[in-house]
């Protein structure tokens, strides 16, 4: 049991040491002289657009550069993201419903900033700038794509007539002249032009259609596509079955009673987002455990007991979990789930140990067993090499017995290893 507790202190400290992991993607960098080089950058999920940069010549190297807005043009994570380097006129009002202030607001600063570049197809560029006061989108014409600020505000106007709220969707007339302007204007464009809300998701359809990008292809490269992969697991089950001390088991000498037992779980992961930090997962488990308690009856007729039975438990179980640690081959995750839980019960046996000559004067007092419970799951694990998985599974506890004499209440921990297909 001690070891087994160092082993639970283990999964809970480690993220905070894994708090500041890197996360090395294949990609490359234009630097200010214009020579690219190829390697790989530490790509995190940058709340803010960035203003530096890890990289190294390959993903061992102890050594590695960082890159800031003086040394770089662009950078590119391969498959993930790219970021421009451009000065340009940056809004500096507030769209937050929660704060919005009383009257226009059109300040603005100028400064030279990574953009990430969202699409720059034969006619016009999208781009986003993100920092700790809003999310601004710039467009950009061909052939440098220089960037200018899709602008939109809210604020309060009392004097407004039209109620206390004004929204100014610049952003919509602007696209609609660029439409316009390379004839990418139909019906369909306009209607989305109309109802068009200031998001990455709406602006990127809108230049889409004026890029001409093709269905299929804005599918294939703009739509998210979550990852789905099955799953099999092989556990460890260590299964602890207690007694309250007021119960009249307990009273009477009952012990508690671990059981270590193989399980298997068959199971489905979804990875919604590209980086894969969070996932979601249901499976279906099977947990065969037993209760075989030896004791002293401390009551009458003060003879060797013996309480057991066979219990096989099965689970559904859908989690939420989340990669705090997330390099390519390797992560560690921790998650909860929500367990319902089916058990059957089989070979029930309270008697003296003697089992070929039953005592008559030996308590008389049956089960009563609960087929039908649900429990907690806390989930930690490490992935390794994309397809294999360590965890660790803790479940709170279950009532095995309704009340009654017994009492019995049971909880199951879990070490085991996953394989994972199509991974």
């Amino acid at each position: 049991m001690k070891h087994l507790n160092n082993l639970v202190l283990i999964f809970i400290l480690l993220p905070f040491f894994s708090a500041a992991q890197s996360n090395y993607k294949p990609g490359f960098v234009v630097v200010a002289k214009g020579d690219t080089l190829h390697g790989f950058i530490d790509y995190q999920d940058w709340d803010s657009n960035p203003e530096e940069i890890s990289f190294k010549t390959s993903p061992g190297d102890k050594e590695r550069k960082t890159y800031t807005l003086n040394d770089i043009n662009f950078f590119s994570i391969t498959g993930l993201a790219a970021y421009k380097k451009y000065t340009c006129s940056i809004t500096t009002d507030i769209t937050n419903t929660l704060h919005l202030g009383e009257g226009r607001d059109t300040s603005v600063k100028v400064a030279t900033v990574f953009l990430r570049v969202l699409q720059q197809g034969k006619n016009i560029a999208l781009y986003s700038y993100t920092d700790g006061l809003k999310t601004r989108f710039y467009i950009g014409e061909t052939p440098d794509f220089t960037p200018a600020e899709l602008v939109y505000r809210i604020y309060y106007d009392m004097a407004n007539p039209g109620g206390r709220t004004v929204n100014e969707n610049t952003y919509q007339k602007q696209l609609f002249a660029l439409a316009n302007k390379y004839n990418t204007l139909d019906d369909k464009t306009t209607a989305r032009l109309q109802t068009a809300n200031y998001e990455k998701g709406d602006l990127l359809t809108i230049v889409s259609r004026i890029n001409q990008v093709s269905k299929y292809d804005f599918e294939k490269k703009y739509t998210d596509h979550g990852k789905v992969a099955f799953y099999m697991s092989a556990a460890l089950s260590m299964s602890n079955t207690t007694s309250s001390p007021q119960s009249s088991y307990s009273i009477a000498g009952g012990i508690p009673y671990n059981s270590y037992q193989p399980a298997v779980a068959f199971g489905l992961d979804f990875v919604p987002d590209a980086n894969g930090r969070a996932e979601f997962r249901v499976d279906l488990s099977v947990n065969p455990s037993q209760f075989n308690a030896l004791y002293k009856l401390r009551v009458s007729p003060y003879v060797d007991a013996k309480a057991s039975y066979n219990q096989l438990g099965v689970f559904l179980t859908p989690q939420a979990l989340y990669n705090f640690y997330n390099a390519p081959n390797f992560k560690f995750y921790l998650g909860v789930g929500f367990a319902l839980t089916y058990f059957n019960f089989s070979k029930p046996y309270f008697q003296s140990q003697n089992t070929s000559s039953p005592d008559p004067g030996f308590p008389q007092e049956p089960f009563y067993f609960n087929t039908l419970n649900n429990a907690f799951l806390f989930k930690a694990g490490f992935r390794i090499q994309r397809n294999w998985e360590i965890y660790f599974n803790y479940y709170t506890s279950t009532a095995a017995t309704k009340g009654g004499y017994f009492g019995l209440n049971n909880v199951l921990k879990q070490v085991g290893v996953s394989y994972f297909f199509g991974k």
